[in-house]
């Protein structure tokens, strides 16, 4: 690990971008149709509960570790090993996937003649000098980001009214069919904005550990609420049918903006929000895979490994599905539960059971009375 010290703020920057950027481009729970928000709602409310019932106990456990170590310290050499593996893998796929649907995105709304391998390359090597710099410097862009993102969002709310195309009665009727249709739509969803376990690599930077858990819930709480606000507002704006055959709900949104016929077709806020998210949340991830990848080989610098990982995630981003039905497929259906449960909530719960029962051993051991052999050696 790199010594390097970053403060709370810092780190709320970190989980609200992330979780910001997994849940705006995605049009999450759209089965439920005007019931999309209450959906992001429900999602973040259980990403909390996996934080404060699993993610946190773990954690102030071991709040100077990252995953490889909490791996290596309570499940041995070999299976620690082969776990962190896991996870390091994981970290890249997800950011080479991430890569790929930047890429996608950068295409089809910005540089439509621009080959994709072009586009991609240019993110590797982006978020290569960003790891190569190291969390404190990507810390500090982070927190400048946040800061930019929130008044572009107080910016462009302030145009959608000052337009007067939001109709509140899209929002109608609300749980029409009950509850459970919408915790079907949203069930695998849960499972992959559960992605909160890519913090316990950079967690250990914090310069107040105490505060982890309660910076990761706040963070959480805040960026669903921001977000269940505006997929409401884009349905009010466009309506349940419009907001589905939507690509990005959000921009056919500000392009309906019109105020005087001078602040009109506000996309550059739209684009600039959505690329905020997508490069923090990929540049975690891939600063995770490559400091997981130097505590393996038991390195204290990560710099040498950003080569061989942009390599791996350029390969994955290259790849990668590019049919709308098969992508939906994986994202939605395959990925979610054949990859994310286990890695994201089945093993972080064995790992917690591993940790309370060695804790409970280590306890009873330390408080064992002495021996009558023992006493008479004394």
């Amino acid at each position: 690990m790199e010594k390097a010290k970053i403060d709370g703020l810092q780190m709320f920057s970190f989980i609200f971008l992330f979780q910001f950027g997994s849940l705006i481009v995605t049009g999450l729970g759209l089965e439920v149709k005007q019931n999309n928000w209450i959906a992001v709602l429900v999602v973040s409310g259980i990403n909390i509960l996996l934080i404060l019932m699993i993610y946190g106990p773990i954690y102030n456990r071991f709040p100077n570790l990252t995953l490889t170590g909490i791996f290596l310290e309570n499940t041995g050499k070999i299976v620690g090993t082969v776990l962190s593996i896991i996870y390091n893998f994981y970290f890249i796929l997800i950011a080479g996937f991430i890569l790929r649907d930047t890429g996608d995105n950068i295409i089809k709304y910005l540089l439509p003649e621009t080959p994709i391998e072009v586009v991609l390359l240019m993110g590797v090597l982006l978020i290569s000098y960003s790891c190569f710099l190291g969390i404190e410097v990507f810390a500090r862009v982070a927190q400048l980001l946040f800061f930019i993102m929130i008044t572009l969002g107080i910016m462009g709310n302030f145009l959608v009214f000052a337009s007067g195309i939001v109709d509140p009665i899209h929002l109608l009727p609300i749980l029409e069919d009950g509850l459970f249709p919408l915790i079907k739509a949203v069930f695998p969803s849960i499972i992959s904005y559960s992605e909160m376990v890519v913090f316990f690599m950079i967690l250990p930077y914090l310069n107040k550990p105490q505060n982890g858990v309660r910076i990761g819930t706040l963070s959480v709480l805040f960026s669903g609420l921001a977000v269940s606000w505006t997929f409401a507002l884009t349905i009010a704006v466009l309506g349940v049918y419009g907001t589905e055959l939507a690509d990005l709900p959000l921009l056919n949104t500000a392009q309906k903006i019109n105020v005087g016929d001078f602040f009109q077709r506000m996309d550059p806020i739209v684009i600039l929000t959505l690329f905020i998210g997508l490069f923090v949340k990929l540049n975690i991830f891939f600063y995770a895979g490559v400091v997981g990848m130097a505590e393996l080989f038991k390195k204290q610098k990560h710099q040498p490994f950003i080569l061989p990982a942009a390599i791996m995630i350029f390969v994955i981003a290259i790849v990668s599905v590019e049919n709308e039905i098969e992508k939906k497929e994986l994202f939605k259906e395959k990925l979610p539960l054949f990859i994310e449960l286990p890695i994201l909530i089945i093993i972080p719960c064995i790992l917690l059971v591993i940790i309370a029962i060695r804790g409970k051993w280590q306890k009873r051991k330390h408080l064992q009375p002495y021996s009558k052999g023992s006493m008479k050696d004394e």
